[in-house]
C-alpha cells in the first residue's frame, strides 16, 4: 500500500508542471483508476536507479480555490490571469541504502515531502489561449517520513520558465530552473558522517546554495474517459555545492514515466 500511494503522489508532483484548462463545464469532480510506472535515480547524483509500476488511482477536483488535476493538488491563495499564488508540492521516494553501493552501510533516505508557497507570473499568453509562457518561484519546506516519524530536513527554491502548447486536445509543457537548497537539505543527501566513512567513501559536508538544475517535458491527452501522459525530466548537478560529496556518482541523470487512466465516475454538474 506504501509503495501504491507513493507513486501515486510522485506521479502528482512531477506531473505537476502539466495543467489543464478548466471550464464552466467540466464536471466537479472525477474518479477513476489507472496504471503508473517510473524510472528514476536513487536520488540526484546516484548511479543506481529503481523502476515501478503500480495501480493508481485518478482524483480530479475542480474548485473555485482548491484543485487536483494534471497540475497537482493546490490551493490557490490568490487567482488572477497574470499573477496566480498557490500552495506546490513535491514528492521523492525511499532510498534502502542496503540497495545502493555508495550509501551502504548508512541510514536510509526517507520519504520526502516538499511544501510550500509557490507564485507565477504570466509572461504571454495567445488570443487563443492555445500558447503560454510563464515563470513560477516555488519555495518549499522538506519533509522525510517513513510514515511512523517525520523530520523537517530544510528548504528548497526551485524557480522555473515554462513553455505550454495546447493542440487539438494535446497538451504539452517544457520547464527549465536551477535550484538552490538549505545546507541541512543537501547534508540529508550528501553528507557522510565521520561513522560511516571507509576508504572509499571519506566524511563530507556541504553547505547551503546552487543545487544543480533540470529540464522537464510533459505531454498528455484527455481521450473522453481515458487520460494519458508522459513525462521526462534531466537534472544536471554541474557547480552544484554538493558536488564532491562521495556519494555523488554521476553528474546528470534522467527521469522517465507514464500513465494511463480509466474515468469511470463523473459529478453531474
Amino acid at each position: 500500500m506504501k509503495k501504491v500511494l507513493s507513486l501515486f503522489l510522485l506521479v502528482i508532483s512531477i506531473s505537476s508542471y502539466a495543467e489543464v484548462l478548466n471550464s464552466v463545464n467540466e464536471p466537479k469532480w472525477e474518479l477513476g483508476i489507472g496504471l503508473g510506472g517510473l524510472s528514476l535515480p536513487h536520488y540526484r547524483g546516484s548511479d543506481q536507479r529503481a523502476e515501478y509500476i503500480s495501480p493508481i488511482p485518478y482524483v480530479r477536483y475542480n474548485g473555485e480555490r482548491f484543485k487536483v488535476d494534471r497540475e497537482g493538488g493546490r490551493f490557490y491563495f490568490y487567482n488572477s490571469e497574470d499573477v496566480k499564488v498557490d500552495v506546490s508540492m513535491a514528492f521523492a521516494l525511499q532510498v534502502d541504502s542496503d540497495d545502493n553501493r555508495a550509501r551502504a552501510g548508512m541510514t536510509d533516505l526517507g520519504h520526502i515531502i516538499e511544501i510550500g508557497p509557490r507564485i507565477q507570473f504570466n509572461l504571454y499568453q495567445s488570443e487563443d489561449n492555445n500558447f503560454r509562457f510563464r515563470f513560477a518561484l516555488p519555495l518549499r519546506t522538506a519533509f522525510s517520513t517513513d510514515f511512523s516519524e517525520t523530520e523537517n530536513i530544510g528548504w528548497v527554491l526551485s524557480p522555473y520558465l515554462q513553455l505550454r502548447y495546447f493542440n487539438h486536445g494535446w497538451e504539452s509543457a517544457i520547464s527549465v530552473g536551477p535550484t538552490w537548497a538549505s545546507e541541512d537539505y543537501n547534508n540529508y543527501f550528501y553528507k557522510v558522517a565521520s561513522e560511516y566513512e571507509t576508504v572509499e567513501r571519506p566524511s563530507y559536508t556541504t553547505q547551503a546554495g546552487y543545487s544543480g538544475s533540470r529540464i522537464t517535458v510533459t505531454i498528455s491527452k484527455r481521450f473522453d474517459k481515458i487520460f494519458f501522459g508522459l513525462f521526462a525530466r534531466y537534472d544536471n548537478l554541474d557547480n552544484a555545492i554538493f558536488i564532491d560529496s562521495p556519494l555523488i556518482k554521476q553528474r546528470d541523470s534522467f527521469t522517465v514515466g507514464a500513465a494511463l487512466s480509466w474515468v469511470f465516475k463523473s459529478s453531474k454538474r
